[in-house]
C-alpha cells in the first residue's frame, strides 16, 4: 500500500512539473509575438511618417513651382507693358510754313516743341509715359514730312546700377522712343538708337534731382545739333 501511496505522489510531482515547464514555454511565446506585434507596429508608423514627409515636400515643391509661374508670369505682364508706346496715332502731320521752308529753324526755336529733346524716366523704367506725349508726337511729325533727316536717341541712367546693366537699360530706352516713332510711321532707317548707361550725366549730382536729370533719353539731329 505504502509502495502505492508513493508512486502516485510521484506522478502527481511529475505532473505538475511539466504543467509549469509548458506555461513558462506559453509564456515565453506570447511575449516574443506581442513584441513582434508592436515592432511591425512602430515599422507600420515609420512607414506612414515617411510618406507624410514626402507628401509635404512635394507638396511644397508645388506650391514653389506655382508661385515661380505666377512671378514669371508678372514679370511678362509689366514687360510687356513698359514695352507699350503710350502715343497716339498722328491725326495730322501738317508742319506749319516756316518748317516747311526752313526746317532746321523749327528744331533750334526755342519757342518750338521740337526744341524740347529729352524724355524722363522713373526709376529702373523705360516705358514713355504720358507727359512726354506730345513731345514724341511733334518730332514723329518732323521725321515725317522731313524723310532727309535723321535722328540718334541717345538712351541715358543714373550712377546708380553696375555699367552693365546702365547700358542695357539706356539702350531700352532708347528703344522705345525709337519703337513709339515707328508707331507714328516713321520709317526705322530715320533713326539711330545708342546707350551711354551712366557715362553721360547731365547732372553731376549724388541726389535724386540729379538722378532724375540722368535718367533720360535725348533727341539728338545730328545734321543740326552741335557734336553730342
Amino acid at each position: 500500500m505504502n509502495k502505492v501511496m508513493i508512486a502516485v505522489c510521484t506522478a502527481l510531482l511529475l505532473a505538475g512539473c511539466g504543467s509549469k515547464g509548458g506555461t513558462s514555454q506559453q509564456s515565453k511565446a506570447a511575449v516574443e509575438q506581442r513584441d513582434l506585434f508592436q515592432q511591425k507596429d512602430q515599422q507600420s508608423a515609420d512607414e506612414a511618417a515617411k510618406q507624410a514627409k514626402v507628401q509635404q515636400e512635394q507638396e511644397q515643391l508645388k506650391q514653389q513651382m506655382e508661385e515661380q509661374k505666377r512671378r514669371q508670369a508678372e514679370e511678362a505682364r509689366k514687360a510687356a507693358e513698359g514695352e507699350k508706346p503710350v502715343v497716339k496715332p498722328l491725326a495730322d502731320t501738317s508742319m506749319t510754313e516756316k518748317s516747311l521752308s526752313d526746317p532746321a529753324s523749327m528744331l533750334k526755336d526755342a519757342a518750338s516743341p521740337l526744341s524740347k529733346r529729352s524724355i524722363y524716366y522713373d526709376f529702373d523704367q523705360y516705358n514713355i509715359k504720358g507727359e512726354f506725349q506730345t513731345l514724341v508726337e511733334a518730332h514723329g511729325k518732323f521725321l515725317l514730312e522731313h524723310k532727309d533727316f535723321k535722328v540718334r536717341i541717345e538712351g541715358n541712367c543714373d550712377e546708380r546700377g553696375s555699367r552693365e546693366y546702365n547700358l542695357a537699360l539706356g539702350q531700352r530706352r532708347a528703344d522705345s522712343v525709337k519703337k513709339a516713332m515707328t508707331l507714328l510711321g516713321v520709317p526705322a532707317k530715320q533713326i539711330e538708337t545708342v546707350s551711354f548707361g551712366s557715362e553721360k550725366p547731365k547732372a553731376l549730382g549724388h541726389d535724386e534731382e540729379a538722378w532724375a536729370e540722368n535718367r533720360r533719353s535725348d533727341i539728338v539731329y545730328p545734321s543740326v545739333d552741335a557734336p553730342h
